[in-house]
């Protein structure tokens, strides 16, 4: 069986480098193609994939995850497409367990690998009360999740960082619902904040669940993610969460058909959650005061900005879908300004 490994990446040059090293210092002998999707990236992208023996490289003009994601399978030759993030160093022997449990397993959809820290610099010990209670690093492993007990096991779902999928699963599914439009390093001239659209490979993990297929977790299977200071900033977690609320709300609606009483029972609890948290917060603040974040406020601004988005599309019932179309085909920096006269107004005050 071919691998194909999935690279979707923009504007971090330097990270790819390092995750285009380590696959190239693999001793996997496999039969295995590499493809790096520039999603309309301005730095040297290009240039240092093409410095790599053996890279497939395609440019993705319009900016969204679940858009470059469907631009390499497009590409892809091989029975299995292994999504890499561009942050990641993978370890030995991943590619022969992937293939080794494809083959023993036929009913299997996909496989979630493990994922630990590779931390730049000593994280301060509030965001790792904060990554304790929401998993804002994007890690998998037991430490994180501890119904890993086993070295391989059935699982629900997995995490972006490292996911392999059958291709004929995923053809069949229609891939990755939307996920995420722009990235943190969308701060040049002409370029745009990052959006929150949908439930990425949750959602495509949960398709593949509903279609038959099984997910499994492999603990032979690995990447080291890494761990930036910018994943120290309290503007990191403020931004993570909020965009978590807003994916949240648009997944309820437009993924899972929430009807007005399912989302009427959910508001409910999360206005409740959201006075809790605060009280609680408020209590610590005035008590002792912190640089960092209390794991309480990282949730209190969760319920508020689903809360805020869930208002947002009921008054404007078209806007689930304008927002699920960009997160789905993506958009270029030409026709960003156009795309978001469509956005309400109250979402852009959000």
């Amino acid at each position: 069986m071919k691998i194909s490994l999935i690279i979707p990446t923009h504007n971090r040059s330097n990270q790819l480098k390092v995750v285009l090293n380590s696959i190239q210092s693999l001793d996997d002998k496999v039969d295995y193609e590499i493809i790096v999707v520039d999603n309309n990236s301005t730095d040297d992208t290009k240039i240092i994939s093409e410095s790599f023996q053996n890279i497939k490289y395609v440019f993705e003009k319009n900016t969204a995850f679940s858009k470059a994601r469907q631009t390499g399978a497009e590409n892809a030759l091989g029975e299995i497409l292994l999504y890499l993030d561009d942050d990641v160093v993978i370890n030995n022997g991943s590619l022969i367990n992937i293939i080794k449990i494809f083959k023993q397993n036929k009913k299997c959809g996909a496989i979630a690998g493990k994922i630990l820290p590779k931390f730049l610099e000593d994280p301060p010990e509030w965001t790792l009360k904060c990554q304790k209670s929401f998993n804002g690093w994007s890690l998998y492993n037991k430490e994180t999740y501890p119904f890993l007990k086993k070295n391989f096991q059935e699982v629900k779902s997995g995490a972006g960082p490292m996911i392999a999928i059958k291709k004929t699963a995923y053809n069949k599914i229609g891939g990755f619902p939307p996920d995420t439009v722009g990235v943190e390093t969308n701060k040049k001239e002409n370029t745009f904040n990052k959006h929150y659209t949908g439930p990425g490979e949750y959602g495509l993990c949960y398709k593949l669940i509903k279609a038959g297929y099984k997910i499994f977790y492999c603990n032979d299977i690995s990447v080291y993610h890494i761990i930036s200071p910018v994943r120290f900033k309290v503007n990191f977690w403020r931004s993570r969460m909020i965009g978590e609320g807003y994916q949240q709300a648009i997944t309820d609606i437009k993924f899972f058909n929430y009807n007005k009483i399912q989302i009427y029972l959910k508001k409910t609890f999360f206005y409740y959650k959201l006075n809790i948290n605060k009280n609680i917060l408020l209590k610590k603040i005035n008590k002792n005061p912190t640089k960092g974040m209390y794991v309480e406020e990282i949730w209190f601004h969760y319920y508020k900005a689903y809360l805020n988005m869930i208002d947002t599309l009921n008054k404007n019932p078209d806007f689930v879908n304008l927002l699920w179309k960009m997160g789905l085909n993506g958009v270029s920096n030409e026709n960003y300004l156009k795309f978001i006269k469509n956005f309400p107004k109250n979402y852009q005050e959000l």
